[in-house]
């Protein structure tokens, strides 16, 4: 009974703004099952998915679209983007994927 009405308004209103933010995560970019359970893989997996929200927020303004057309034209630009770099990666020859491009990536 120590915080004046005044405090306690604003510590639920930054309350609210944390609940706001998790389900912007969960919703808009599909953060709501993690892969890892352990506090190191949850932390990365977080970190990934705010690094990923402003990018999108970037794209977003610079290129002056609404939130859901800058989602999907980001997605289809990055996956154009990976595929042209594993083709590169391979030569042009897509039966050396597995063998050249993914084994600098996979774990020993």
């Amino acid at each position: 009974m120590e915080l004046s009405p005044k405090e306690i308004a604003q510590i639920y209103k930054q309350r609210w703004d944390i609940e706001v933010f998790f389900r912007f995560i969960k919703q808009e970019l599909y953060a709501s099952h993690f892969i890892s359970v352990s506090k190191n893989g949850i932390t990365v997996m977080l970190y990934m998915t705010l690094i990923a929200a402003m990018l999108l927020q970037v794209y977003k303004k610079l290129n002056g679209l609404g939130y859901k057309t800058a989602k999907r034209r980001f997605s289809i630009e990055l996956w154009e983007t990976l595929i042209t770099i594993i083709v590169k990666e391979c030569g042009g020859n897509p039966e050396l994927i597995n063998k050249s491009f993914f084994h600098k990536f996979s774990i020993p």
